[in-house]
């Protein structure tokens, strides 16, 4: 009876996993809560080799209920489907409220998505990507700026850079975007994110040094039925693009706590500042036409039904629309779907008069108010300091220049470093470690339980703490500050 057991629970952690069929399983997130997350693996996959992962973020991610999936994502996208036929493994984590892409929460949840498919599948470390449509996009654009490390890069399908910035709150910068390549799309009809808007900030985030594969596409609103005509240039993105073991170098700029790669910001110092360092941010003035409501995504009944409508100053708030209200018409336009509202939006401009009939408790109502005027804001609003890192490996010596005092770790692999011979650290042309460094035997397998990341199993780490660098500097010079090894 042992045995058979044995036998059985073998061949259940051998079996291979069903192919081509999507396949559902949840994690806890940070916030306690468990959501689920989907995944589907190629017909060909085998218990041999690595096998690139592809995550998909969706778009409209501020709901409160999380979406479902079913097997027609698979069928009914062309990208989704010749992704899967290409040999990628597909992860479709699923966002709302509380846990969207862009917050700590939320991203931590897709990363821990990665890794939960890194231990169960054999997937390739140097070949994973994460790509998004809308709120999906920005969400990509985010976890590059802020947490890009298990990427070799992303896809943005009509998204926007700031969002983890407005929305929120998190300290994005156009530097950080540099670390990984990326294709970028946006289309002339899109009433949230037009080209004419948007294309700027892409020119901007190359100025940065970002590296964009950009495309404009007319013809096409806030849809992803595009995609079909860009599969050659995002599948040959796909297949080629790959992530370093261990780059030689990295720019990095952060605002918050975040690492790239081996490179990891601790804390930043506010005082003082070291050298001058450009903002690369831009005033953007949205004329979008918000009413200000979440509509009931899943609802099947006519018109289009407000799950909720948020706090704030809003033109759904000030002519009092209700959770539950089911929108029969928009500035005259009669709305049976949310397609219908979006075209009877397009005929207003911000600031314009409207009416809007609704069904509540069996009465039609006329709600009568104005939207709001054009929004001017910044791309990336700015509340915290921000440090920005040059850092290189060469031989056994890191080079670092700083803008700003900060605390910082380097990661260490045999791979990297000769760590047979002492390991030396400069910054800003002062040394601030010079010394051996000795091998956690357990830092390797506390990574990989938390990433996932094979590739990548870091064995030492130094730990710098450059606010010691302000006295020899204030004296004009002096021995260095000093940098301790350690663990995790």
């Amino acid at each position: 009876m042992v045995m058979a057991l044995a036998g059985t629970l073998l061949a259940a952690l051998t079996a291979l996993p069903q192919t081509k069929a999507l396949q559902e399983d949840s994690i806890l997130y940070s916030d306690g809560a468990y959501r689920r997350f989907y995944y589907a693996v190629p017909a060909d996959y085998a218990t041999e080799g690595r096998w690139p992962l592809m995550v998909w973020l969706h778009g409209g991610v501020g709901g409160q209920e999380l979406p479902r999936y079913d097997q027609a994502v698979l069928e009914e996208s062309p990208l989704l489907a010749e992704m899967l036929d290409r040999g990628f493994v597909l992860a479709f984590p699923c966002g709302q409220q509380g846990a969207v892409w862009w917050d700590s929460v939320g991203q931590r949840g897709v990363l821990d998505i990665v890794a939960r498919l890194k231990q169960r599948l054999r997937i390739d470390d140097s070949r994973v990507i994460v790509a998004g449509f809308s709120d999906g996009a920005s969400g990509a654009y985010a976890l590059m700026m802020l947490s890009p490390s298990p990427f070799a890069g992303y896809m943005a399908f009509s998204g926007h850079l700031g969002v983890a910035a407005i929305d929120g709150g998190r300290s994005t910068w156009l530097e950080s975007l540099a670390s990984r390549p990326g294709i970028a799309v946006h289309t002339d009809l899109d009433p949230l994110y037009p080209t004419a808007q948007m294309s700027p900030t892409i020119d901007l985030a190359r100025e940065a040094g970002a590296s964009i594969d950009y495309y404009t596409l007319d013809g096409y609103g806030h849809d992803d039925a595009y995609l079909p005509s860009l599969l050659e240039p995002v599948l040959t993105f796909a297949d080629t693009v790959s992530r370093p073991r261990f780059p030689q170098r990295i720019v990095w700029k952060a605002g918050e706590p975040s690492a790239c790669d081996w490179l990891q910001v601790d804390s930043i110092v506010e005082w003082p500042v070291l050298t001058s360092d450009a903002d690369h941010n831009m005033v953007m003035v949205s004329r979008r036409i918000s009413i200000g409501f979440i509509p009931d995504w899943e609802s099947r009944e006519g018109g289009v039904v407000v799950d909720r409508v948020p706090e704030g100053d809003s033109p759904a708030n000030r002519v009092g629309l209700l959770s539950g209200d089911r929108v029969l018409s928009f500035a005259g336009a009669g709305v049976d779907s949310l397609a219908d509202l979006s075209r009877a939006k397009e005929a207003l401009s911000p600031g314009d008069p409207f009416t809007m009939a609704v069904l509540r408790d069996g009465r039609r109502l006329v709600l009568e108010g104005f939207l709001d005027p054009p929004v001017y804001y910044w791309l990336f609003p700015r509340s915290a300091p921000s440090v920005r890192i040059e850092a290189a490996l060469e031989g056994n010596t890191f080079s670092l220049r700083v803008n700003r005092l900060c605390r910082l770790t380097l990661l260490l692999h045999p791979e990297m470093v000769d760590l047979g011979r002492e390991v030396r650290v400069l910054c800003n042309g002062m040394k601030v470690y010079e010394g051996m460094v000795d091998e956690d035997p357990g830092m390797a397998d506390s990574l990989r339980s938390v990433t996932g990341d094979l590739q990548r199993d870091y064995t030492a780490c130094i730990e710098l703490e450059l606010s010691r660098l302000l006295p020899p500097m204030m004296a004009e010079g002096g021995r260095g500050a000093g940098g301790r090894r350690s663990g995790p």
